[in-house]
């Protein structure tokens, strides 16, 4: 795979990566916006969504310096295949990480006495 190849696999890889990035920006901006109004949870929402652009920004960078990495070592196919799924663990773990100060951002100021409707 020559050098065009690659920049075409980064930037399609960056392409499926867009909507959550938009939405990462958008929500990023809501949040500053109304920071004041916002709870103890605007500092867990905040960087929820930041570590989420930042996979966005993470994952198409270096799962292309892993596939050209793993082409040129000589790594069989089921290697790279284990190398390629140890790198999407990764992703995978992060992710996770993301909803869980997203969850934390939700609860996070809230009063732990119920309120009367």
């Amino acid at each position: 795979m020559n050098n065009t190849d690659q920049i075409k696999l980064l930037l399609s890889m960056f392409a499926i990566q867009l909507p959550t990035l938009l939405v990462c920006f958008v929500a990023g901006v809501v949040i500053l916006a109304r920071w004041k109004q916002g709870s103890k949870g605007s500092m867990w929402a905040l960087i929820g969504f930041g570590l989420a652009a930042l996979i966005c920004f993470a994952v198409p960078i270096a799962q292309t310096a892993v596939q050209d990495w793993v082409r040129h070592n000589g790594y069989t196919t089921s290697e790279s295949a284990s190398v390629m799924a140890g790198i999407s663990m990764v992703w995978s773990v992060l992710r996770a990480v993301t909803y869980a100060l997203l969850l934390i951002a939700v609860f996070a100021g809230r009063s732990t006495s119920p309120s009367s409707v």
